[in-house]
């Protein structure tokens, strides 16, 4: 694999002009001012509710059309803070009776609790801190220049010669030397070389190895990084270019490309001639001479826009897809003013560009692609330096001379999953120390490899292996210590484990108060289908016989018998006789009662103007032929309370929850009192 794809998992130069679909409209931001967040909206009990209570509840749906609570009207606010309302005063009832304090509510919430701490303390640790600084550092694009030294590979390699000759070239370059020419004449790195070591503009989290990106933005345009940069299997020396702010912008472009005996002079001045008439004109009048004359028909019908009207930047290309522009294209687009057009030479022809409009950078618009992008490339790189971090400030320590020892005694080319994996370890070696944990002790190399007999995951027998091993050991311990304060550290957290919590205990109050009292009452099923019968329907069916045959022939001759037949038992001798279809000659081609709804055979009738006694047929049905005699027709009517029940199961079994669950609230509401603060509400919120 070439170096150059190590410094770039960027650029796709394949195609330039590429469509993309623009991205949606940005939501409306709230324009009223929010409360402070302790602002008090209702009193429960004991409890008050605030403006922060019901906007985080109100928030976390998903469903809810706005972004803010502030936009809500009035009445909508006072019904979603009566449903909180009813929601507290369950979980207030559940604490009155000692629910709270249940043995198994407590292991249920420790248990969630563990499994949300460690997310949630690498999210507040890690990933929001480092999302904050690609943001911020998005707001950027930056050209940087690279000297490119291989590293030899392998776990005894020797990296001295390529240490050495980076800090060459990095003298070279701090005394006066040019730094592309160093690059063309010292980069391991031929592809680059070629170019000086000149990148294409990058900004973060755009594809480039994180020592790099981390090094050119460290600098300004001229600097070079002051030492060579670490990566997996290269040295790196870095020079910025350049930095400027990053703009987004929407490109047209007119390709023009020789005709029928047309040389490239005669194109040269059909551009030249195009651009001049273009000059000021509206994007309209360019539109049209592009639907006109391009000779780019991807993007020709649109008027010229390349990306599907998508904007585009020099670091990222297109919005969507990230396909870039080539560097003559797109050294004259960015050198534009919105509403300007020029003129650009590329391997496809010439280019009459317009730059349309220029979008400004909103990080809010980027959160989220950036998040995913930092969690996909960089965040186990740097949770696992955190820890790292974390536990040497714990008093953590390796003893590097019993280690080495450790690994000298097994073969790196088998792993823990072979049984006599330890047999070269000396007793000596297993009662030395292999690491110390501050105040937490340590462990000997023995104790470390019954830990590993004792649960059996495979390790390899390699430095890298074993300290995998060892985290998995230690990893907890300190992941432990940083959750134990959550709560005090971070409300949100508190929260979150609260309402958990909260949710357990509803669901085992809400047990008690009505799902186990929701029988069905039948009661109130008669008195609710008295007043709904007539909703309730038979199907339309039909009471039918069947003579089924798989020839044609055979079945025209049996209707013209079955059709001379008088009664059902005329017609179903013949069936008894003559039907093929399996299990029906015992029966006598009698199906019974049959709903159009449930049955194809009585939906293919209803189709064919029934009426009793009616012989209908040959109809080809399932692969053969089916001759049908209608022995009774079964209008729809009205149900009997027996036959509505599984119609009105449903919506009984609603009724008679809503009705244990607002007996429940009105005592609820009694023992605790709950009062709205409505010159509050109908201050803040519009009706």
């Amino acid at each position: 694999m070439r170096i150059f794809q190590w410094l770039l998992i960027l650029v796709c130069v394949a195609h330039t002009l590429v469509a993309q679909p623009s991205r949606g409209a940005k939501a409306k931001r709230s324009s009223s001012v929010a409360p402070a967040s302790t602002t008090i909206l209702a009193r429960i009990g004991p409890e008050v509710v605030t403006y922060e209570d019901i906007e985080t509840t109100y928030l976390r749906n998903a469903n809810r059309p706005h972004k803010s609570l502030m936009d809500m009207p009035r009445d909508t606010v006072l019904e979603f803070l009566r449903l909180y309302t009813n929601y507290r005063l369950k979980v207030l009832d559940a604490i009155a009776r000692g629910y709270d304090k249940d043995s198994a509510v407590l292991s249920e919430v420790a248990a969630n609790r563990r499994l949300v701490a460690e997310t949630f303390l690498y999210e507040k640790r890690i990933v929001e801190p480092n999302v904050e600084q690609a943001l911020q550092r998005r707001a950027y694009e930056l050209k940087p220049a690279v000297i490119v030294i291989t590293i030899p590979q392998g776990d005894n390699a020797d990296t001295t010669a390529a240490y050495a000759k980076a800090m060459a070239c990095l003298r070279l370059v701090q005394s006066g030397a040019s730094f592309e020419q160093v690059a063309r004449d010292s980069s391991d790195d031929k592809e680059t070389a070629r170019n000086g070591g000149v990148l294409p503009y990058i900004t973060a989290l755009s594809g480039v190895i994180r020592p790099l990106e981390d090094a050119a933005y460290a600098l300004e345009p001229g600097q070079v990084y002051p030492h060579p940069v670490r990566a997996r299997f290269v040295y790196v020396l870095v020079k910025l270019l350049d930095k400027r702010p990053r703009e987004m912008v929407r490109v047209r472009h007119i390709l023009l490309v020789p005709q029928q005996g047309e040389d490239s002079l005669a194109v040269e001045r059909r551009a030249d001639s195009l651009l001049h008439a273009l000059q000021g004109a509206p994007v309209e009048r360019f539109a049209e001479a592009a639907r006109q004359l391009s000779s780019d028909k991807s993007s020709a019908a649109g008027g010229g826009l390349l990306g599907n009207g998508a904007f585009y930047c020099r670091s990222l290309g297109f919005e969507s897809d990230n396909r870039r522009l080539l560097p003559q294209f797109e050294d004259v687009l960015f050198s534009l003013r919105d509403g300007q057009v020029g003129i650009a030479r590329t391997v496809y022809g010439v280019h009459i560009i317009r730059r349309d409009s220029t979008k400004p950078y909103n990080p809010d618009d980027e959160r989220d692609a950036v998040r995913r992008l930092y969690r996909r490339y960089n965040f186990e790189d740097d949770k696992r330096a955190f820890l790292d971090a974390e536990k040497k400030r714990a008093g953590w320590s390796l003893r590097e001379n019993v280690f080495a020892a450790l690994l000298a005694a097994v073969n790196p080319a088998k792993s823990t999953r072979d049984s006599a994996w330890d047999a070269g370890i000396g007793n000596n070696l297993r009662t030395e120390v292999l690491y110390s944990f501050g105040s937490r002790g340590g462990m000997t190399v023995g104790a470390f490899i019954d830990s590993l007999k004792k649960h059996r995951q495979p390790y390899t027998l390699n430095r890298q292996g074993m300290e995998a091993a060892i985290n998995k050991l230690t990893d907890p311990m300190i992941i432990t210590e940083l959750t134990a304060t959550l709560e005090q550290q971070y409300p949100q957290f508190a929260r979150l484990v609260r309402e958990f919590r909260d949710g357990i205990l509803l669901f085992k109050v809400e047990d008690q108060e009505v799902w186990s009292k929701l029988k069905f009452d039948t009661a109130l099923a008669r008195a609710y289908y008295d007043t709904t019968a007539s909703r309730y329907k038979t199907e339309l069916a039909y009471d039918v016989s069947e003579i089924y045959v798989f020839s044609d022939s055979v079945a025209k001759e049996l209707a013209e018998k079955a059709k001379q037949t008088r009664t059902q038992s005329e017609f179903e001798a013949l069936a008894a006789q003559y039907t093929q279809r399996a299990g029906y000659r015992e029966k006598k081609g009698h199906w019974g009662k049959q709903t159009v709804k449930s049955s194809a055979l009585a939906k293919l009738v209803a189709a064919h103007e029934p009426e009793e006694g009616k012989v209908i047929g040959p109809l080809s049905f399932e692969n053969g032929y089916s001759i049908v005699r209608v022995n009774a027709i079964y209008p729809p009517r009205q149900k009997t309370f027996e036959e509505a029940i599984p119609d009105i199961a449903s919506a009984v079994q609603e009724i008679k929850q809503r009705q244990l669950t607002e007996q429940w609230l009105e005592q609820l509401k009694k023992k605790f009192p709950v009062r709205y603060e409505m010159a509050t509400i109908n201050k803040l919120f519009r009706r």
